[in-house]
């Protein structure tokens, strides 16, 4: 598809799209980023890559495409070091979980651009993170929601879209805001009350290993994700978590007050509830 691509970032998403676009080869020529010494150096050693650069200007000169796989607060800082060296037409997108601000910020850092930005968010991630974990099938039967603006250029929109496709996944287009909303739910809720019921039990954390079942193992596998990473990802979708976090307070009080009461029959159709929830979505 492009003779050259630069990933900016690699840890799990960005080495993984290393992989992914080797395997299936997207590219002729596969650039990568690095922001601290140590990492350039292991990208070198450890990634199929053809170049790799500190400097974030020299590693997007000659790309048809740039992703920026960083943390979601560092993204309009580096669209703002790189818009001056990308090449005519050039594509340049992101794996950030949160949209709005990132695209509203792009939108008019490119208004004068003859390149283009258009929002991606691959929904393939891990509670590893890293290059070490890197898979080149992290991206295989999952969903890529795409964000364009109204003004995006359709050539290039489909190009995009074309890409995430080939890589296996299946794509979504939805407008950043609307994104922002429904991912506070379906995904940043998700990680907030794992890492709530993790903390809850954070006295426990010496026996819990010899008693808990694989049911607690399941439930805050996620709460184990980067810290650093899902402190900047709430910080910068904080109004919709907030509605969303109210919410499940609402259901968690409702559950509480029917065990309170003795309600047993209400908790069970309360449970069915959740069930129904559940076997829906691994339809």
């Amino acid at each position: 598809m492009f003779k050259q691509v630069t990933i900016m970032g690699p840890g799990l998403l960005g080495a993984s799209l290393v992989l992914a676009v080797k395997k299936k080869l997207l590219a002729e020529k596969i650039v990568v980023w690095a922001r601290s010494e140590n990492t350039a150096k292991n990208a070198l050693e450890k990634l199929p890559v053809d170049q790799v650069e500190r400097n974030p200007s020299v590693s997007v000169r000659g790309s048809q495409l740039v992703v920026l796989c960083t943390p979601v607060e560092t993204i309009t800082s580096i669209l703002n070091s790189i818009i001056d060296d990308l090449d005519e037409s050039c594509i340049v997108t992101d794996v950030g979980s949160v949209k709005s601000e990132i695209c509203k910020n792009a939108q008019n850092l490119f208004k004068k651009s003859k390149s283009s930005f258009i929002g991606s968010h691959p929904m393939a991630g891990s509670e590893k993170a890293g290059m070490d974990h890197a898979n080149e099938n992290l991206f295989s039967s999952r969903t890529c929601i795409i964000t364009p603006d109204d003004k995006a250029d359709s050539e290039q929109l489909k190009k995009l879209t074309l890409f995430w496709e080939y890589l296996g996944m299946k794509s979504i287009l939805m407008n950043p805001q609307e994104h922002d909303a429904k991912l506070s739910q379906l995904s940043h809720l998700p990680h907030l009350v794992s890492s709530v019921l993790a903390h809850s039990l954070h006295d426990k954390i010496d026996e819990a290993p010899m008693l808990c079942g694989q049911g607690l193992r399941d439930t805050v596998r996620i709460a184990g994700g980067s810290p650093e990473l899902w402190a900047g990802i709430i910080e910068q979708n904080k109004i919709n978590i907030l509605e969303s976090v109210e919410k499940f307070e609402e259901s968690f009080q409702t559950v509480r007050n029917l065990i309170s009461q003795n309600d047993f029959n209400g908790l069970q159709e309360f449970l069915k509830q959740g069930s129904v929830f559940q076997e829906n979505l691994n339809k």
